[in-house]
């Protein structure tokens, strides 16, 4: 869920942990991983939320993942060590590469 307009408070066991303002998300790792809820959420002012289901947020990830692992599939094919590499070791690698921006 996606705050839109108020915010929310997070806790765990009924020990206080944040509040989350407009903006940010949660339940994302229960939509994704069907997981059971890891805290809880309560309205601290009159809120407006944006939903999406399951199987929509899903595919969205799911595509999402596989054109970011094609593009990191076509930097390693561009880099000379790699380029000999089966398609299937550069994809085991492409699964593990993280990006990192650096501002300088």
């Amino acid at each position: 869920l996606l705050i839109s307009e108020g915010r929310v408070e997070v806790s765990r066991e009924n020990k206080y942990l944040s509040t989350l303002a407009p903006g940010k998300v949660f339940g994302e790792l229960a939509i994704l991983y069907n997981c059971k809820r890891t805290a809880t959420i309560k309205a601290a002012s009159d809120c407006k939320l944006w939903a999406i289901e399951r199987q929509c947020f899903q595919t969205i990830m799911m595509r999402t993942g596989l054109i970011r692992q094609a593009e990191y599939n076509d930097f390693l094919k561009s880099v000379p060590i790699f380029k000999d590499l089966p398609e299937e070791t550069l994809i085991k690698i492409s699964d593990v590469l993280e990006e990192v921006s650096t501002k300088g």
